[in-house]
C-alpha cells in the first residue's frame, strides 16, 4: 500500500509540474478556497465531517483545466468523544461546459490522503469523480460541487479495503488577470481578434487586420487611403479625399453665395436622411430610411398592383380566419399607398352551397367591412357576388380585382 501511495504522489508531482506549461492561449490560471460537508463511509463509525480545500488551477485550453489541491477534514467518532483527522492532496482534470461566468463541469483525478485515527495513522491513495457548477464574473466565481472518493485503505478496517466518502463543496475561485466586466473572448473593436491578443485594440470599424489585431495597411489619418499610397498622410479628419489621399476639389459654389462664405467638403456632401442625395440637392430632406428615391431625393411610389391573392373561407362560412386577415392587411397597405386605386370585391359561394347567392354576398361584405375597418375609403370598394362556378376564382373564395383610378 505504501508503494502504491508513493507512486500516486510521484505521479501527482510530475503532472503538477506541467501546470507552468499550459497553453499560452488558454484562459488565466486561478485559485480557489472551498468548504466541505463530508458523508463518511459507514465503516468509519463517524458522524458527517467538515473540511476545507485550497486549489490551484491551470487551464490547458478553453474548457480543460488541471487542478492541484490540498485539503483537510475531521469527523467525530460516534462511540467516543474523539475525532478522526485527515490531510490530503490530489491532481484533478476538470472539463467545463459553458463559460467562466456560468458553466457546469466534470471533475476527476487521484491523490493521496494521510489519516490520523484514534490509535494509528495511515497514508492511502485515492481516486475521485464528481460534478459541479460555477457562476459569477470572469475574475470571480462561486463554485459548488459534489464528489465521490474511493480511498484504498488497506487493512485499517478489517474486511473493508476500500472506503467510500462523499464530499459536498461550496467556495470561491479567482482568476488571475481576468477582467471583472469583460469576457475572455471579448473583442471591443470587433476586428475578430480577442482583446487579450489585440496589439491594436482600437482599430476603426471595417479596417482589415493581421493576427495581432493591427491594420494590414496603416492609415494614420483614417481617410481610407493606406499610408503607403497616401500622398497627403496628415489629412484633417472628415475631409473628402481623392485616390491619392489628398483633399478633393470642391465643386464651384452657387453664384448667389457670398464670396466670403466658407464651406467644408463634409458640409457640402452631408446627407442627413442617408438616401444618397446630398442635402444641398435634396428636395425631400427627411425621407424615411430604406425608401426608394428619385434624383430629387423624394420617395418614388411603387407601381400599382395588378392583382391580389384570393381571400379563402371555410366551407359554409363568411367569417374571416387568420390567413385571410393577413392577406387583407397587405391589400389595405397597397390601397393606402395608391389612394386613386379602386377594388372590385367579388364573392363566390361553395360549389354545393344551398344559398349560393346569399353566402357569396356575405363573404364579399365581410372582406369589404374589414378593409373599411383598416382605414380604406368605402367608396373605393365595389362589392359584387357570383355563382360558385363563375369567374376565375375557386369556389369558397373572394376575388379582389384592381380597377382604374377612382372617378
Amino acid at each position: 500500500m505504501k508503494q502504491a501511495t508513493c507512486a500516486v504522489v510521484a505521479l501527482t508531482l510530475a503532472a503538477a509540474s506541467g501546470l507552468a506549461h499550459a497553453d499560452a492561449d488558454a484562459p488565466p490560471n486561478y485559485v480557489g478556497v472551498m468548504g466541505h460537508y463530508i458523508l463518511t463511509d459507514s465503516a468509519r463509525d463517524t458522524d458527517a465531517g467538515l473540511g476545507w480545500q485550497l486549489l490551484y488551477g491551470s487551464p490547458m485550453g478553453p474548457h480543460l483545466s488541471l487542478e492541484l489541491s490540498v485539503f483537510g477534514q475531521r469527523a467525530a467518532l460516534e462511540a467516543v468523544d474523539e475525532y478522526d483527522y485527515a490531510l490530503g492532496g490530489g491532481l484533478d482534470f476538470r472539463y467545463l461546459w459553458g463559460a467562466p461566468r456560468l458553466g457546469a463541469f466534470l471533475i476527476g483525478g487521484l491523490g493521496s490522503i494521510w489519516e490520523n485515527f484514534v490509535n494509528e495513522e495511515e497514508l492511502s491513495p485515492f481516486v475521485n469523480l464528481g460534478l459541479g457548477l460555477q457562476i459569477g464574473s470572469d475574475a470571480l466565481q462561486l463554485r459548488a460541487e459534489s464528489r465521490y472518493y474511493a480511498i484504498f485503505n488497506g487493512d485499517t478496517y478489517p474486511g473493508k479495503s476500500v472506503l467510500y466518502d462523499a464530499r459536498l463543496g461550496l467556495g470561491l475561485m479567482y482568476a488571475f488577470g481576468a477582467a471583472v466586466d469583460a469576457g475572455y473572448d471579448s473583442d471591443s473593436d470587433a476586428d475578430g481578434v480577442p482583446d487579450q491578443h489585440d496589439a491594436c485594440a482600437r482599430t476603426p470599424a471595417g479596417v482589415g487586420v493581421d493576427g495581432s489585431g493591427c491594420p494590414l495597411e496603416l492609415d494614420a489619418d483614417y481617410d481610407g487611403v493606406a499610408d503607403t499610397l497616401d500622398a497627403c498622410p496628415l489629412t484633417v479628419a472628415g475631409t473628402l479625399v481623392d485616390a491619392r489621399g489628398c483633399p478633393a476639389a470642391i465643386p464651384e459654389l452657387p453664384t448667389d453665395r457670398a464670396a466670403n462664405d466658407t464651406i467644408t467638403a463634409a458640409a457640402l456632401y452631408a446627407d442627413a436622411d442617408g438616401d444618397g442625395i446630398p442635402d444641398a440637392e435634396d428636395a425631400c430632406a427627411q425621407t424615411p430610411a430604406d425608401a426608394s428615391v428619385d434624383g430629387r431625393g423624394c420617395v418614388v411610389a411603387p407601381a400599382a398592383p395588378t392583382g391580389f391573392e384570393a381571400i379563402p373561407f371555410e366551407a359554409g362560412s363568411s367569417k374571416l380566419h387568420r390567413a385571410a386577415r393577413i392577406r387583407l392587411d397587405d391589400v389595405a397597405a397597397a390601397l393606402k399607398t395608391h389612394p386613386d386605386l379602386r377594388v372590385e370585391i367579388i364573392g363566390y359561394a361553395d360549389a354545393e352551397a344551398a344559398d349560393n347567392a346569399h353566402l357569396a354576398w356575405r363573404r364579399a361584405a365581410s372582406v369589404r367591412q374589414f378593409l373599411v375597418d383598416l382605414g380604406v375609403d368605402a367608396q373605393r370598394l365595389i362589392q359584387r357576388s357570383a355563382q360558385a362556378s363563375a369567374g376565375p376564382a375557386a369556389p369558397g373564395q373572394v376575388q379582389l380585382r384592381p380597377l382604374s383610378a377612382a372617378r
